[in-house]
């Protein structure tokens, strides 16, 4: 995606000449309103009504909007508030789906929402859980079973790698004569794609090109009557969507979904099985956890964590799925920490060495780029400070996201499927389920659908010394020293190779190692240390070829095997799309960076279950696709021919 640099919205609050005491919204840079008069009464006729809302909630589990242009957010908060009074399933859920390439700020929210002191608890909620301006998609939970998420970017670039099914459509853009970009036929086609069959639409305008852009990309309209001085408005929908083909055929989604409230296993307790475990329930499925020692056995068991972004200077999927997995964690560790009333993690800010030249040229063209908005990181002498880095209890954090999932601490021996379930079995029990998802690191190669997988083992060792003297924060130059949440100071970290199914193993040498390579930046501290006053701690680490967590829907090899081997011969052809092993995903292969960003890939995973919008763009999943070593395997044994 194109740029870097979000631009927030540049506003004019003129007076209203219907109400002097009041303002109208304007944005100066498109020289339009964002609304004026009620603007509240306005959102419910055009775009509530108009799609026939609140009245489709009723009937349906899962129902997904998608908006051009969010503004100041009030269509959103109008829709929201009328969710919580409507009628509708138990357990349903709303997914809110919207584009802004100029967001306001959460002062500028808070005083265009004055108007409407009945929204006044909504709209904090909003506000408080604003992203930066940082490019790309942003997922919010706002609410029991409704999610928010954000786009902040160009509109087309943001529809072009959009991943949803949306039921109806918001289309609130400036008007066509100051904003068309906004109301071209590509943005139509776009929209078209993210449709699900039957999706609707409403729209203040009735600009002739706005018609015959829509009927282009094959939706249906009819006119109706405007809302205050707007005599005429458009609304309609679209009953045959085209299909999604924004995927290269081998990183398909699974076909089938599994149905609301449906068992879902999670093997696994670890952070990555955690996060499924809490969003999996946020989405109104029942999630049952399996780990043969217990939650946060693993690495997610060490007394320290750091949380701290993984930057790239180039706009690679790798680097938004980081960039953006960073943001989202420190999301949902306040949510936790405010829900929980408990703290677990500190904010004491990172401070990212640069060990040369060439490391300090690299973190100046970050800071150049705009790699992350604008106090989100700082130049200082020693390196690139993250002031919203810092250090977090793994174990409190992973039982913060179990929260009352039922866990069964039991090795799970085998998977069978039969019947379009799966039975999952241990030494003692054999219960079925709609869908597994597999996060249990190098273990999941006991499994035969994972064997495919380049999945390796790391064992590393961290050490905790709780009464030396720690640094106001954490220090990381590949080697690191962290302030730990229960005192002392954390250093680490080893990294051997290990199989699986071996037992890693802390030793005072390595101990001796850790202290040797902390020493060679921060000899004051490493001076300090006594290798046997450390309380050391030793884990395996899952980790893949190109560092990048494996996520998603778990490929049928024989099928691919079959359908792709013409890739080996560089035949260029029609191919087919690849089909999954019905209800089975895999999470793992995340390294040394599991706390950052096993919530987001868990999101994703999820939101493919449930059907709503990803929160992440299109190459993002294919980048972390579980097919994608056997795809890049077939390739290269072409170019080897």
């Amino acid at each position: 995606m194109s740029g870097r640099r979000i631009d927030e919205a540049n506003l004019d609050w003129g007076a209203s000449k219907d109400a002097p005491q009041s303002f109208v919204l304007k944005s100066l840079l498109f020289d339009d309103v964002y609304f004026s008069g009620d603007g509240a009464a306005e959102t419910t006729h055009v775009f509530l009504r108009g799609n026939d809302l609140p009245a489709r909630f009723a009937d349906t589990q899962n129902f997904s909007v998608g908006e051009m242009g969010f503004g100041t957010g009030l269509n959103f908060l109008v829709l929201w508030d009328a969710w919580r009074k409507a009628q509708k399933p138990a357990g349903a859920g709303l997914h809110f789906l919207s584009f802004e390439a100029f967001p306001l700020t959460p002062d500028q929210m808070a005083r265009a929402h004055g108007a409407w002191p009945a929204l006044s608890p909504l709209s904090k909620k909003l506000r408080d859980a604003l992203p930066p301006p940082q490019p790309g998609f942003h997922r919010l939970t706002l609410d029991e079973n409704l999610t928010l998420t954000l786009f902040y970017g160009d509109a087309l670039e943001g529809l072009a790698q959009t991943e949803a099914s949306i039921d109806a459509w918001f289309l609130d853009g400036f008007a066509p004569s100051k904003n068309p970009d906004m109301w071209s036929a590509d943005i139509f086609s776009e929209m078209a794609r993210a449709s699900a069959p039957g999706a609707s639409f409403a729209t203040f305008t009735v600009a002739g090109a706005v018609r015959r852009n829509l009927e282009i990309a094959g939706f249906q309209w009819e006119k109706r009557a405007g809302f205050g001085r707007k005599r005429e408005m458009l609304a309609g929908r679209i009953d045959a969507p085209p299909p999604d083909t924004k995927r290269a055929p081998w990183f398909s989604k699974q076909q089938a979904r599994p149905a609301p409230g449906a068992r879902i296993a999670i093997i696994g307790a670890g952070v990555a099985g955690a996060s499924l475990a809490f969003e999996l329930s946020r989405a109104g499925f029942h999630p049952s956890v399996y780990d043969a020692s217990g939650p946060a056995a693993g690495a997610s068991g060490n007394p320290a964590g750091l949380i701290m972004p993984r930057l790239d200077l180039d706009d690679t999927p790798a680097g938004r799925f980081h960039a953006g997995a960073y943001l989202h964690t420190l999301r949902l560790i306040e949510h936790l920490q405010d829900k929980m009333r408990a703290r677990f993690f500190s904010p004491c800010g990172v401070l990212q060495h640069a060990m040369n030249d060439k490391d300090r040229a690299r973190q100046l063209k970050l800071i150049e780029r705009g790699a992350l908005p604008a106090g989100w990181m700082e130049n200082r002498s020693g390196g690139l400070f993250f002031p919203q880095g810092g250090v977090m209890e793994p174990a409190a954090f992973v039982r913060a996201l179990l929260g009352q999932t039922p866990l069964t601490i039991e090795k799970v021996q085998r998977l069978e499927k039969r019947d379009h379930r799966w039975r999952v079995v241990t030494s003692e029990t054999a219960e079925q389920f709609d869908a597994v998802i597999i996060a249990n690191g190098l273990e999941a190669l006991r499994f035969a659908d994972a064997r495919t997988l380049p999945l390796s083992g790391s064992a590393g060792q961290i050490d905790w010394f709780p009464g030396a003297e720690a640094p106001a924060h954490v220090h990381a130059f590949g080697p690191y020293a962290a302030p730990a949440p229960a005192g002392g100071l954390m250093i680490g970290a080893t990294y051997a190779p290990i199989n699986i199914g071996a037992e890693a193993r802390f030793t005072l040498e390595a101990a001796q190692s850790n202290i040797a390579a902390i020493a060679r930046t921060l000899p004051d501290i490493a001076g300090a240390l006594d290798p046997a006053a450390s309380r050391p701690r030793a884990s395996v680490r899952c980790t893949t070829p190109d560092r990048l967590p494996v996520a998603g829907p778990m490929p049928d090899w024989a099928f691919y095997g079959a359908a792709y081997d013409d890739l080996r011969l560089g035949k260029r052809k029609e191919y087919p799309r690849a089909q999954m092993r019905d209800g089975l995903y895999i999470l793992t292969g995340l390294g040394s960076r599991g706390l950052v960003t096993a919530p987001l890939a868990a999101a994703m995973i999820v939101s493919e279950l449930a059907g709503a919008p990803s929160p992440v763009d299109a190459d993002v999943a294919q980048a972390l696709h579980p097919a994608r070593f056997f795809i890049r395997d077939y390739k290269r044994a072409r170019q080897t021919r």
